[in-house]
């Protein structure tokens, strides 16, 4: 079984002299930020000037340019963007790396790929919170904490675990646990997970219903709308994922575990799947994101175009109009906003 290490397992006088650089103040960023300043980090902030740069001085953080930060700090907490990482690196982090720093990720996926290579006289770890960034505070403040897989991808100092377990317990991660992994791990469950074609599963399961004579309305609150399936995710969390259906009607058991499984191909399903791993391992997966990115998103814009066509947006926007989550009379989903 793999590893897991909880607060008593962690030293944060590892950190004590030190200045933590939060380089990216966005998702991810402002909620680590915020986490070890409350736990007597020296925190400092570097971030472009756009709109989480404004949230950052309304935080009251003294912003720096992302190379100041990074030159001001022994541990760096690489908390852009993906895809915008190895050009804040290559333009503004690289330069400003000194013999014994850390860099920290909160995903594996550039040192992964090795979109970045930092230098060999430098630890590079990873803690990455199975929590959006939101919930990254919110469980802190509550003091409840959120899990996170951690890893080592260089050791320069001998003593780059310890200053992941450290960092981990900074930002709060360490009060519910965090998992021993590897950035290879990290990226393939994360990138797996993101391949799913659910969505596509529920316009698929709209139309059918809709075409049996069901409401679009009715449909909606029953799929998705009403959010009934935030409590059935919390159950899934509590209790276990099939565990959770002892908490639904007998009716809702016996279809959900017995009649369903005739609509499944388990097999076909883990062809599938296995075919979706092997792309990500093999480099697939990112040569087709660098080059969509290349041509500037355009299969994205597309299939956004694509999707505010379906019929089942148009009636979103009117259903969640009357429920009063969004204005009444604003634009749906890729009409004129002028």
């Amino acid at each position: 079984m793999a590893k897991f290490y909880f607060d008593d397992d962690a030293d944060l006088s590892l950190l004590e002299g030190k200045t933590v650089a939060i380089i990216g103040y966005g998702n991810q960023g402002r909620s680590q930020a915020l986490n070890m300043k409350d736990n007597g980090i020296n925190v400092v902030v570097g971030n472009i000037e756009d709109a989480y740069a404004k949230t950052a001085r309304e935080d009251g953080w003294d912003l720096m340019t992302i190379e100041d930060a990074a030159a001001a700090g022994d541990v760096l907490m690489m908390l852009t963007s993906d895809d915008s990482q190895p050009e804040v690196y290559e333009n503004w982090v690289k330069k400003s790396l000194k013999k014994g720093d850390v860099m920290s990720f909160a995903h594996g996926f550039n040192i992964n790929y090795k979109e970045i290579v930092p230098g060999p006289d430098v630890d590079v770890v990873m803690v990455a919170p199975r929590m959006l960034g939101e919930g990254v505070r919110a469980t802190f403040l509550e003091g409840r904490g959120f899990p996170s897989l951690i890893a080592v991808a260089q050791d320069a100092s001998g003593k780059a675990h310890e200053m992941c377990l450290a960092i981990s317990k900074a930002i709060g991660t360490t009060k519910m646990g965090v998992l021993e992994s590897s950035f290879e791990e990290e990226v393939m469950i994360d990138l797996f997970e993101e391949h799913q074609p659910s969505l596509y599963g529920l316009r698929a399961m709209y139309k059918a219903l809709v075409e049996a004579g069901c409401s679009p309305e009715a449909v909606m609150l029953d799929l998705y709308a009403s959010g009934e399936g935030v409590k059935f995710a919390e159950y899934g969390r509590d209790l276990g994922a099939f565990e959770r259906m002892k908490r639904t009607s007998m009716t809702a058991q016996y279809g959900h575990l017995v009649w369903s499984k005739q609509y499944f191909d388990e097999e076909k399903t883990l062809a599938g799947m296995r075919e979706m791993i092997g792309k990500i391992k093999d480099g697939s997966f990112i040569q087709a994101l660098k080059a969509e990115r290349a041509k500037n998103d355009k299969a994205i814009d597309q299939t956004w175009a694509d999707n505010n066509a379906e019929e089942m947006i148009k009636k979103e926007h009117e259903l969640y109009q009357l429920l009063g989550r969004r204005p009444k009379g604003s634009p749906a989903p890729g009409e004129d906003k002028g």
